[in-house]
């Protein structure tokens, strides 16, 4: 008898860790992901610059399985497909953290890291470390990311990012920096951002970076 109320109590509790109010978007930034899930059975389709194309779909409110590709603009878009993952793995108070990875079959990429997300959906910051490597290559790469969320209104948010590829083999990167807006409703969100290498650029001020998506719940 203890033990199923323990039982009980323990999926009680990760019902109520695990629920959260979730809008359009809130599993990312611009760029970068979030440790913020769906819930069961949702599912979000995003599209940045109308080539790349995004579906995530929430097994449980704590796991999303995605699907990456450009669009079939030739027949060897397929050889772009990529497969990932995002497990949840610790809520505690305004602390959420969760693993995710990526496999892209065709040249054996993959990629595994962990995003930590500090604060309220509404006003947080955000910290990503990753490991990419080609499995045919002795090079890996390291994928350092951090973010900003702050939303002036319910139905709109303005984030600010940093990322920064590396590798122990090469040095001189600095970096990019990435700012931008978006505009949410019940299921649509848009975002506008531009990029920015931190480097010498010449006159470059910022690349556009567009992106859409939809939330089908």
């Amino acid at each position: 008898m203890k033990i199923k109320f323990i039982v009980a109590a323990v999926m009680l509790l990760s019902l109520r860790l695990y629920s959260q109010d979730y809008f359009p978007g809130d599993n990312e930034l611009l760029l970068m992901p979030t440790a913020y899930t769906m819930p069961q059975g949702n599912s979000y389709f995003s599209d940045y610059e109308l080539m790349l194309l995004n579906y995530s779909y929430a097994v449980t409110s704590s796991t999303h399985l995605s699907v990456f590709s450009f669009f079939p603009v030739t027949t060897q878009f397929y050889e772009s497909i990529t497969f990932g993952f995002k497990q949840k793995i610790i809520t505690y108070k305004s602390l959420q953290s969760a693993l995710y990875g990526t496999f892209t079959p065709k040249g054996s990429i993959f990629s595994v890291g962990d995003v930590v997300s500090i604060g309220e959906v509404h006003h947080s910051v955000h910290g990503s470390l990753a490991y990419m490597k080609l499995v045919e290559d002795a090079k890996p790469f390291w994928i350092f990311m951090l973010g900003y969320r702050i939303d002036p209104s319910e139905k709109s948010s303005i984030m600010l990012e940093y990322e920064l590829v590396t590798s122990s083999y090469e040095s001189g990167s600095a970096g990019m920096i990435t700012i931008g807006f978006r505009i949410r409703s019940a299921n649509m969100s848009w975002e506008l951002a531009g990029m920015r290498p931190l480097q010498y650029s010449g006159d470059l001020l910022f690349m556009p970076l567009l992106k859409a998506g939809y939330y089908f719940n």
